[in-house]
């Protein structure tokens, strides 16, 4: 928390779990931050927030001051619908990574639309809710990914 308000932020992402979930519950909200639990795949690993559901449970017994950042190519590595997760988050979602990936069970990154996290369909329901967080566009692989990202910018702009 100190290195939050050190940076001046007011949202903090991670994989924080049992006590620890409620200790920060209790600390950021007399911070006045907010804290998202990430989802994420890791191949050939069960992750303690892979689904929507996970996600949910744990939300279940803190105050609003935890949410959901929702990276949409976890939900879709992981096998699970990222429009599905994106609706079943709606009231506790913070903030949403917007990555796609070339299948499930998989992490090979690809340009936002061109996989299977259904981009397009997020990007309607997002607007749906009218979600005002952070959508930030994630991409990720060994190399320069500047071209990939301009690309992907485009995408997201036309979506949005």
């Amino acid at each position: 928390m100190g290195f939050a308000q050190i940076l001046g932020v007011n949202h903090v992402t991670g994989d924080a779990t049992g006590s620890m979930l409620s200790r920060i519950d209790q600390s950021f909200t007399q911070a006045g931050l907010t804290f998202g639990i990430h989802n994420h795949y890791f191949k050939g690993e069960k992750f303690a927030y892979e689904s929507p559901g996970d996600v949910l449970k744990a939300l279940s017994t803190f105050s609003g001051t935890i949410g959901s950042t929702a990276d949409v190519g976890h939900f879709a590595s992981c096998g699970y619908d990222p429009v599905e997760a994106i609706r079943k988050l709606a009231g506790r979602l913070q903030l949403v990574h917007l990555k796609d990936v070339e299948g499930a069970q998989g992490e090979t990154n690809v340009l936002l639309g061109a996989g299977v996290a259904r981009i397009p369909a997020v990007m309607e329901e997002l607007q749906r809710q009218e979600f005002s967080g952070l959508v930030a566009i994630e991409y990720e692989k060994e190399g320069s990914v500047e071209e990939e990202m301009r690309r992907d910018v485009e995408i997201a702009r036309r979506l949005a």
